[in-house]
């Protein structure tokens, strides 16, 4: 959703490429955010104390308090004491626009508010080099125990996820395998991801682990984990975490670790050596390539540096084919729909390499031209972690077990957007929560367009529907909205996956903008979804390569 299409043209008269995205803010008196806002509906039950306790959270973007935009990333512990006040909390800051070093072990403090429907705002406050520093989050809860985020200010955007912590999880009880997934970036500022599986013991050792990269398109494959060092240790909170592929890799990369439960870490870069930041999964039982239907969405860059996503569902014989598959993709505005791919694979403990034929990765044409491309795959509980090695582009994403294809209705759901403007070429986050009901959805929805502006409480707008076919695979439109003070808002198209029944990933697959999101059912008096991966576009040196449209696209 973009309320900013007039706004935009006035930008367009600042800016002709992201470089410049920082003069975009100064765009937002070209037009007010303010008369389309609305109430909360009435009906919900969530509230203030529905956020209580310690929650693990982590969001990855976008920063351009400097005037540039530089790749961050954010994870930490906020204690809410349910009634409106993060009493503390600590977080590790990786932005090299606030500090050449990673800054870790800051505390934190803050107030937040959440209305009826789940959606929630507040700030909290840490000190950098002696100066209050203070950043906004928007979220949207599903339950008391989970939620996504959003970066909500003019400093930055990005999205990912907060968790409640467990309590009470031991060192021992992190025995067993984990998959992971990292993104960000290198010390180049080019786009890095990392894939990888490793196995600990009661101590906390890495004892197997295997780990492939994507560094700016050259990929380093299956490197063993080397221990020591290799290791995840949580006798502090955070805890630490050391990765060694040694000299044909990265040699060792440090993480603090933060544990959201047994079977979920978070990691954040704590070296100078990149920025990345991600999750890990428990895996234990499950170390070859799953059967059956599954759904994918992943991200990168194609062959001209321009943002690329895409979507879809594939099956699987669980020994080494994939019979079929159906692909929708997004290419820097390029919306190709439903094409046909196939592939197969082989696997060796718990690492699988796949090879997917007529299938689209970012070949920018246009038209975008369908190849064959080969991708590092480590199955978790519920999923695959992906990654490109054939140094032939740089998309990274997830596949999951498809256990539903219905949308359960009519019922509430929160939404989480990360993608690229195509406008403004700066990244764009977005918050929401609706009901869908009978083919019709109706809700409220925030939007930090980075450098443009922020919008609160936004109708999605009459006529928003949503249809699903009988494999899971739907659309969803969310019509243009005509307002006072906004000329127009911008269409959304959605294609989406339905994953299992409370969770759905989709891709947007309209010309105006490239996003990945997910949207989750609410439930207030139970455990949150399952959580997903954050979807991470990639981010080259400068970002999106501008705003597309500009440049003619």
């Amino acid at each position: 959703m973009n309320p900013f299409s007039s706004t935009l043209k006035c930008a367009r008269r600042l800016v002709v490429a992201l470089v410049a995205i920082a003069t975009l803010i100064a765009a937002v008196g070209c037009g007010s955010s303010g008369s389309n806002s609305a109430t909360p509906p009435p009906g919900g039950s969530f509230s203030n104390s529905s956020l209580s306790g310690t929650y693990v959270f982590s969001f990855v973007g976008t920063d351009i308090t400097t005037g540039n935009s530089i790749f961050f990333a954010m994870a930490g512990t906020l204690t809410a004491n349910g009634n409106g006040t993060f009493t503390s909390g600590t977080i590790d800051i990786n932005d090299p626009a606030l500090s050449i070093n990673v800054l870790t072990g800051l505390a934190a403090t803050g107030s937040y508010k959440i209305t009826a429907d789940g959606r929630g705002s507040g700030t909290f406050t840490v000190t950098i080099a002696g100066t209050p520093v203070t950043f906004g989050i928007d979220f949207a809860l599903m339950s008391s125990s989970h939620g996504l985020i959003t970066r909500f200010d003019f400093g930055g955007s990005g999205s990912g996820t907060i968790d409640l912590m467990a309590s009470g999880v031991t060192q021992s009880a992190l025995q067993g395998s984990y998959a992971f997934g990292f993104s960000g970036v290198d010390s180049g500022f080019n786009p890095l991801g990392t894939v990888g599986g490793f196995t600990l013991d009661a101590s906390g050792k890495v004892t197997a682990g295997l780990q492939d990269f994507n560094d700016n398109f050259i990929s380093f494959t299956a490197l063993p984990l080397i221990s020591p060092p290799s290791s995840v240790n949580i006798a502090t909170t955070p805890g630490i975490a050391q990765l060694d592929t040694g000299p044909t890799g990265f040699n060792t990369l440090s993480f603090d670790v933060w544990v959201v439960d047994a079977t979920h870490l978070k990691f954040i870069e704590t070296d100078t050596v990149a920025i990345l930041a991600g999750d890990a999964f428990v895996s234990t039982g499950h170390t070859s390539f799953p059967s059956g239907q599954l759904v994918f969405t992943m991200s990168g860059q194609d062959t001209a540096g321009g943002p690329f996503a895409a979507g879809g569902l594939f099956t699987s014989d669980g020994i080494s084919l994939i019979p079929s598959g159906t692909q929708d993709l997004n290419d820097e505005g390029t919306v190709v729909l439903a094409s046909a791919f196939s592939g197969s694979f082989t696997s060796v403990g718990g690492r699988s390499q796949l090879t997917l034929n007529t299938f689209y990765n970012g070949n920018f044409g246009p038209p975008p031209v369908p190849g064959t491309y080969t991708f590092a795959a480590y199955p978790y509980n519920g999923g695959v972690e992906l990654l490109e090695i054939d140094n032939a582009g740089d998309t990274g994403g997830v596949a999951y077990v498809q256990s539903a294809t219905s949308v359960a209705a009519p019922q509430g759901y929160a939404l989480n957007l990360s993608g690229v403007n195509g406008n403004s070429g700066g990244e764009v986050d977005e918050i929401a929560e609706f009901v869908a009901s009978g083919g019709s959805m109706s809700g409220l929805y925030d939007v930090n367009n980075l450098g443009v502006g922020l919008v609160s409480d936004f109708k999605l707008g009459s006529g928003a529907s949503y249809s699903v076919s009988s494999n899971g695979r739907g659309t969803a439109a969310f019509p243009n909205l005509q307002t006072n003070d906004i000329t127009q808002i911008s269409a959304l198209d959605l294609t989406f996956y339905v994953v299992n029944s409370s969770t759905i990933v989709f891709l947007e697959t309209d010309n105006d903008q490239l996003a990945l999101g997910s949207f989750q059912l609410q439930n207030p008096t139970q455990g949150g979804a399952p959580v997903l991966p954050h979807f991470t576009m990639a981010r080259s040196k400068s970002s999106a390569r501008g705003a597309w449209k500009q440049l003619g696209k």
